[in-house]
């Protein structure tokens, strides 16, 4: 590669261009686990310090759109943006709390998703679900999901296109690789009849449960956060319904995860969700996450 010309910023940024879309085009076929890898640490580091807080306690503030944000959810967006700099050098990174501050990268063709906590309203309020969201989004579809659950020591992860993993791994453990966690492949259930939902704690309750009277639902479970996601994943639960407002930083990990372990996420009226969306803030339209496509869950008409 010929060397750019000093002052020469389009020659640089197309050549940075260049070499970053060699690495993703190669990532997407062998380098998740690498990856995975090499934002492991930081992932820990950020799992330790949001389980101090999370056990002494901090102060919650309110944001412009009236969510609450926390000094944990900074400190641990820190870590693991510094990482994901580190290790994807000229990727666009859109955070949540940096977004919320008015950072408002220009995306490059393949960007990053990161929610550093996600479910601060479970945080504060001492539910354990809480998560740490790490997305790779190509094209508008995401490509990479991490997830992980600190307080439960549940980490989620793409080990590739069709493959996604499971590991339980505690903030304090001392491992050098994902291997070393001893991970377990997951996918969905195949159940299409006796079903287990999972929705939000307190929101948009009627809304879902009306949702929901169409299809073949035997259980409900109401938790928080992206980790309903990942219990899709796992097979224990089966439909998801987002009736309410979400940002792309809060689905496109689990969604990721989803995807590799043979599952569907789209939009109610069934087209997959799509990433990138700075114009309209980021926002995602209604979704709903099943492990079958969800014409096949509805109950039989009589």
């Amino acid at each position: 590669m010929s060397r750019p010309k000093a002052g020469d910023h389009s020659a640089s940024a197309k050549s940075l261009q260049d070499e970053t879309a060699k690495t993703m085009a190669d990532f997407d076929q062998h380098d998740h686990r690498k990856l995975t890898d090499a934002l492991l640490p930081a992932v820990l580091a950020a799992g330790r310090l949001e389980m101090g807080f999370f056990n002494s306690g901090c102060a919650v503030e309110t944001k412009a759109d009236l969510s609450p944000v926390t000094i944990a959810d900074r400190q641990a967006e820190a870590i693991v943006v510094a990482a994901v700099e580190q290790h994807l050098p000229g990727l666009s990174i859109v955070a949540e709390e940096a977004f919320a501050a008015g950072h408002r990268p220009t995306l490059t063709e393949t960007f990053v998703l990161i929610d550093a906590l996600d479910g601060t309203k479970q945080f504060v309020s001492g539910h354990r679900e809480f998560t740490i969201n790490i997305a790779i989004v190509r094209h508008g579809h995401p490509v990479y999901g991490l997830i992980y659950a600190p307080a439960l020591g549940d980490l989620l992860v793409t080990d590739g296109p069709e493959a996604a993993r499971h590991a339980h791994l505690a903030p304090s453990a001392a491992i050098a690789s994902l291997a070393d966690a001893t991970p377990t492949a997951i996918r969905v259930s195949d159940r299409t009849f006796n079903l287990v939902a999972v929705q939000s704690r307190s929101r948009n309750a009627d809304a879902t449960t009306t949702f929901l009277a169409d299809y073949s639902v035997a259980d409900v479970r109401r938790l928080g956060s992206s980790y309903k996601f990942c219990l899709i994943a796992q097979g224990v639960a089966d439909i998801y319904a987002q009736l309410g407002d979400t940002n792309e930083w809060d689905t496109a990990a689990g969604h990721a995860i989803v995807i590799a372990a043979g599952g569907s996420v789209t939009a109610l009226d069934g087209t997959p969700l799509a990433y990138g969306k700075s114009a309209a803030n980021y926002k995602n339209p209604l979704f709903v996450a099943t492990n079958k496509p969800l014409a096949t869950l509805r109950k039989p008409v009589i």
